[in-house]
């Protein structure tokens, strides 16, 4: 798992944004820093690190300059015009970078229990943490899966998600993960794919996803084409919970088909 600066995390546009990260926070002096912190041997100091030596100037004006800049964002983080206008309805770049960052890096051990930001922090997982496909015993049984290509679980689709949709039995799907590129949509491609969920979900089945708004403005549409709405878990301004490892999404919702 230690593969050393060249792997697969540090190639395509995933791994420029890692480039340009580790840049970024060298120049503003807090890259040796950050690795102290991704060795800490407790919260508690990785908490003294953050607050005294990496929190002001990470999250400073120049790099939250960047952060707004549409172009740049799009290129480093995949975040398109559409979102980024969510985020600013409802405040700033700044308040919303340190909503991210603060509670993360206040309540979750990075060296022990949050294999995501150590690897963009090292560049690599390490064998006490890692995602759980990668330890041996699952990684193992993950490979017994795919010698099995009669029991495999997984159904590739090379379509958009509508016509994936679209060809399915009516009713098919009890259940559908759409992460947050909803948040990319216009108001049609959105009534379009919700109207799709809804005839391939069965009664009963849910959506769910995530968002860059607190209140996504789609939850109206989905309220207006059959489906109960109700929010699971949504980030406030100046909060110091984090609403999972990563805490890059400011709400996480549930749509039930009525």
């Amino acid at each position: 798992m230690s593969l050393g600066r060249h792997n697969l995390y540090t190639t395509g546009y995933s791994g420029l944004a890692l480039r340009c990260l580790a840049v970024v926070t060298k120049l503003l002096g807090v890259s040796k820093d950050l690795k102290q912190i991704s060795g800490a041997s407790s919260l508690t100091d990785q908490i003294k690190i953050w607050c005294s030596r990496v929190s002001h100037n990470l999250l400073s004006s120049t790099s939250i300059h960047i952060l707004d800049n549409p172009l740049a964002i799009w290129r480093l983080m995949g975040v398109p015009s559409n979102q980024l206008k969510m985020l600013h309805d409802e405040g700033s770049m700044s308040q919303y970078v340190r909503d991210t960052l603060d509670p993360v890096f206040l309540s979750t051990h990075i060296s022990t229990n949050n294999y995501f930001y150590r690897m963009l922090i090292c560049q690599q997982y390490s064998q006490t943490c890692c995602p759980d496909y990668l330890t041996k015993p699952v990684f193992g049984k993950l490979q017994e899966i795919a010698r099995n290509t009669q029991d495999t679980t997984f159904n590739i689709h090379t379509a958009t998600i509508v016509d994936t949709l679209q060809k399915m039995r009516p009713g098919e799907l009890s259940k559908a993960v759409i992460m947050d590129h909803m948040d990319w949509c216009t108001s049609d491609e959105a009534d379009a794919e919700i109207d799709a969920l809804k005839t391939a979900l069965k009664q009963g089945g849910f959506v769910l996803w995530r968002s860059a708004a607190r209140i996504p403005w789609y939850v109206a549409n989905f309220k207006a084409l059959g489906f109960k709405v109700e929010a699971i878990s949504v980030r406030q301004p100046n909060t110091q919970t984090a609403l999972d490892r990563v805490n890059m999404y400011a709400s996480f919702y549930k749509a039930t088909k009525l």
